[in-house]
């Protein structure tokens, strides 16, 4: 028994099997996918990935802000046209820079004189506390 298509037209059993199996594939490739997206492990490794670039950018600023070089404001990965194909660790990352101009000498004195006075009370907290204990 041929089975009709939405034109009405007849339609091979053979090319209906194959399109019946070509969507399982799809849909175990699917579920694969999102097995491995939610397993532990890589959930755990995206994490560190995630806090260990929020580490660098937050260095990248701080070294941008002292030397007045450019900083990285935003990366992303850019998605391949329709139709391509991309292997596993081919993204594509766009990156966006910006520069920053040389903080004016009030500033840097300002902060240099936040740091001393930070440094003065840790020392004065250390020695308080070495006092106590004798």
């Amino acid at each position: 028994m041929e089975a009709s298509g939405p034109a009405g037209a007849r339609r091979d059993p053979a090319g209906v099997q194959a399109e019946i199996e070509q969507v399982q594939r799809r849909l175990a490739a699917t579920f694969d996918e999102l097995t491995d997206r939610t397993r532990p492990a890589n959930l755990a490794r995206r994490g560190v990935e995630r806090l260990r670039g929020a580490g660098e950018r937050l260095v990248d600023e701080a070294r941008a802000l002292a030397t007045g070089d450019a900083v990285r404001v935003d990366s992303r990965v850019e998605e391949p046209p329709q139709g391509s194909v991309r292997l596993k660790g081919e993204d594509e990352v766009v990156s966006t820079y910006s520069t920053r101009g040389q903080l004016p000498p009030e500033v840097l004195i300002l902060g240099a004189g936040v740091g001393v006075a930070v440094v003065v009370g840790v020392v004065a907290l250390v020695r308080r506390k070495a006092r106590r204990g004798r």
